[in-house]
């Protein structure tokens, strides 16, 4: 059903801000600006993060690719999921809004644009994966696998989850928490040199890490953190686990906290505390 990540849509208070940021750290560049909104990219994609201005705090939604996408309207009533509208957006031919188990709001749409890709940029090859927090695990695991057809790849016991719709080990991590929050949104890198790259122009955006670098137990990358202007917070990827004819990865492997982070380091509080919630109006409109 869903056969990529999308893109995530986030409120900023500074548009121009957050664009010159994405564009020195991790080498995004606008495809269209239209009105309050700017729709930014790092490959053929039109867009794979949109920037919202606003003087609100907090994400829109996040977006899945499906071929289908009045079955995938089907499958989100049947998964109790409530349907808020079809949407026009730039760059797809069409999509729909639904607040999901959990009270996350998720835009599936389908038949992205392809824009022209600059050869040589040393930024983000796609935008991989997002990372959601809320109390009900199993609901939207429910309908992510049996409606969406996602698939678990591994799980810490009743806390942590990560589920693939492609090749990647994870388009989406879940985590049980008191409140729904986007914890991260994510970027695949080339290597773990360009994960030092990118570390060196966080340094020089005036920011600093808030965690890593390390290597994940579940999914075998390495990691940085960092946030944005807006106080989201960003992880950057290597080497994820390839889950496709002849992985050597072992699926379901009964992981602990601990083996979050195979180098070592625990997670700070910085990191455990991180996360937006849903822009007010968004949220309002969602009830």
């Amino acid at each position: 059903m869903v056969t990529r990540i999308g893109h995530v849509a986030l409120h900023v208070r500074n548009i121009d801000r957050s664009i010159a940021f994405f564009a020195a750290v991790l080498g995004l560049r606008v495809t269209l600006r239209d009105g309050d909104r700017a729709y930014l990219t790092c490959n053929e994609r039109h867009h794979e993060l949109i920037l919202i201005a606003s003087r609100e705090r907090g994400y829109d939604h996040v977006a899945l690719e499906v071929a289908d996408l009045e079955r995938a309207e089907a499958s989100l009533r049947a998964g109790g999921a409530q349907v808020l509208a079809y949407e026009d957006e730039p760059g797809v031919e069409g999509a729909l809004r639904a607040v999901v188990p959990g009270g996350h709001v998720v835009k599936l749409f389908t038949g992205m644009q392809h824009v022209p890709d600059p050869a040589g940029t040393d930024g983000a090859l796609k935008f991989e994966h997002v990372s959601l927090n809320l109390r009900d695990l199993a609901g939207i695991e429910r309908l992510l696998v049996e409606g969406l057809g996602f698939r678990l790849s591994d799980r810490v016991g009743r806390m942590l989850s990560w589920l693939h719709c492609d090749e990647d080990h994870h388009g989406v991590a879940l985590a049980r928490y008191p409140v729904s929050r986007l914890h991260h949104y994510a970027w695949a890198f080339a290597d773990f040199e360009a994960l030092g790259r990118v570390a060196d122009r966080v340094a020089a955006a005036g920011t600093r890490l808030v965690y890593g670098p390390g290597r994940h137990g579940p999914g075998d990358n390495h990691f940085i953190y960092f946030k944005d202007p807006d106080g989201f917070l960003i992880e950057c990827c290597s080497e994820l686990a390839q889950l496709g004819p002849g992985s050597a990865y072992e699926l379901g492997r009964k992981w602990t906290v601990g083996q979050t982070n195979l180098w070592g380091s625990s997670a700070p509080p910085a990191f455990l505390l991180a996360g937006r919630p849903l822009a007010p109006s968004v949220a309002r409109s969602a009830r």
